[in-house]
């Protein structure tokens, strides 16, 4: 039976918050592996008295470091109530590090800097921890032992002082009592808490520790003490991802899985961006199921195959189950400037479609687009321009930029790029009032969610203006009658159309996409921070 160390962090608090913090100040929870390992390394050192670590305290946290632990942890949510504290104004390091490099400007920097205020306010929003009856709220995090390598006996020996030592997780006011234990299989399935484990699709990212984490932390509080000389000033740097430190995705069974997807660029015959207006993205959307369609018929599939998942053809008896290729033209959003106008193309599978999606990908990968005319149930109130000429050419999308940030990346907090259309109308005469109208649209809504897969539970607001920049009114017409907004399919035209903001308790991964219309480019979503 395998053989796991549970090093257990109990809050102590009445009512126990917690107030750490991942990347640009945003709630972290559970707290990362990392964290629970600096608290016990401090710990260790606190014990030793400016002395070196013993020997075969050392070679266990060697041992931990490498390891990816599994977490066990009591539910939280973020605070509904925040506060704001006054802390010292971090301009003060700007001036120093100019000084320390003989920088003349920043001593004017300091002179005024003298006269203004010296604290800068900041605001929290710490976890607030779900307790279970009169237990106290406990997170494990658990380390599987190999026997053969290590004897698990003498590792818990090593760490355990140091482990009783710990005594706080997040800021010095989250404050925990721990202790570790070996168990077996049975005894950590017994645990109560939400299950964490690390995944290589969706969840969300936690520092974790790796190989080196102990000495990096170590050279990091010896620059630390040499920081300030006779001489000069010596910023110390921070631990560096992929070298001193991992960062892994963490998920729960119960967490949704992000659903695969291709990237196009749409290019131009000179190898530039090739625009197209974004009210009417329909036309794109229709034009590469119109090509995808194509280059799988032309392949030998299956026809039904091609008929039911790349054309979409639905099949009335398979329900909420029917499954097909969606095709998303991707407005350019994400920062002041964006103009929304669409120069790349996302292909969406349904879950356990990946090597279909890669084949159509390929087959499609370097082919022009066509403005053909009407393509079936993509036909609009508008046709495509004649002049319009496009390659498309499969692409990763770049790290920290617009698509992987806002489209594919996790976040608690979805916007509407485009309006989701509705499965029906909201309002069945001219006499509703608005009472009944919100509570129509409420159903309407909980039935995309339902049709779209959304499992996680989630709050969400509607109004008829777009949450974003440059994106459009969920509105048909304007006040005299003529056509605005977006351009819809002729199948979509009567139906309800809204733009929504999601809120989940924690960070589920995009793709996401709502409504009626979210397979050819309406109900798409863009994670916010």
């Amino acid at each position: 039976m395998n053989t796991t160390l549970c090093f257990s962090l109990r809050f102590i608090q009445p009512f126990p918050l917690y107030h750490g913090t991942r990347d640009a100040g945003m709630s972290e929870w559970p707290p990362s592996p990392m964290r629970a390992f600096q608290a016990l390394i401090n710990a260790a050192c606190l014990r030793a008295r400016g002395r070196a670590l013993a020997p075969e305290l050392r070679s266990a946290l060697h041992v931990l470091e490498v390891l990816r632990p599994h977490i066990v942890a009591p539910r939280a949510t973020i605070s509904g109530m925040g506060y704001q504290t006054y802390v010292p104004h971090n301009q003060n390091d700007l001036v120093f590090m100019g000084l320390s490099r003989g920088m003349e400007q920043s001593t004017e920097a300091f002179r005024k800097l003298n006269g203004s205020v010296r604290s800068a306010t900041k605001s929290f929003r710490p976890m607030r921890i779900e307790t279970f009856g009169d237990d106290l709220p406990t997170i494990h995090y658990l380390y599987p032992l190999n026997a053969a390598t290590v004897d698990p006996a003498a590792l818990l020996r090593a760490i355990l002082p140091s482990v009783r030592s710990v005594h706080c997780l997040g800021w010095g006011i989250d404050q925990v009592i721990a202790d570790a234990t070996l168990i077996d299989d049975k005894q950590a399935a017994r645990l109560i808490g939400e299950r964490w484990t690390p995944t290589t699709r969706g969840g969300q990212p936690l520092r974790v520790h790796r190989k080196g984490s102990l000495d990096a932390l170590g050279q990091r509080y010896d620059r630390f003490l040499e920081r300030l000389t006779s001489s000069h000033w010596t910023p110390v740097s921070t631990l560096k991802e992929d070298k001193d430190i991992d960062r892994v995705r963490y998920r729960r069974d119960t967490d949704p899985l992000p659903r695969p997807y291709a990237v196009f660029k749409l290019l131009d015959d000179n190898e530039d961006p090739a625009r197209y207006p974004h009210a009417k993205l329909i036309h794109i959307a229709g034009m590469v199921r119109h090509l995808a369609i194509k280059a799988m018929t032309g392949s030998g599939a299956d026809p039904e195959f091609v008929n039911r998942v790349i054309r979409g053809k639905r099949d009335p008896s398979s329900g909420n189950e029917h499954k097909q290729i969606s095709y998303i033209p991707l407005p350019s959003i994400g920062h002041a400037h964006a103009d929304g106008i669409i120069r790349n193309v996302m292909l969406v599978a349904p879950i356990g479609m990946e090597r279909e999606l890669a084949d159509l990908a390929r087959r499609i990968d370097g082919l022009p687009l066509k403005p053909e005319g009407e393509f079936e149930e993509c036909k609009s109130d508008s046709s495509p321009t004649d002049t319009y000429r496009a390659e498309l050419r499969l692409f990763t999308p770049p790290k920290g930029k617009f698509i992987d940030t806002h489209y594919l990346g996790t976040s608690p907090v979805w916007h509407t790029v485009t309006p989701v259309i509705l499965d029906g109308h909201n309002k069945k005469s001219k006499n509703d009032k608005p009472e009944a109208i919100a509570r129509e649209t409420e159903k309407l809504i909980c039935k995309a969610l339902q049709r779209a897969g959304i499992e996680t539970p989630c709050k969400f607001t509607w109004q008829a203006l777009p949450f974003l920049k440059n994106c459009l009114s969920a509105h048909k017409y304007d006040r005299d009658g003529r056509h605005t907004g977006y351009h819809r399919p002729a199948h979509l035209k009567d139906l309800t159309a809204v733009h929504m903001r999601l809120s989940f308790e924690y960070a589920v991964p995009g793709p996401l996409t709502l409504g009626a219309g979210r397979h050819c480019g309406f109900g798409l979503m863009a994670g916010t921070d």
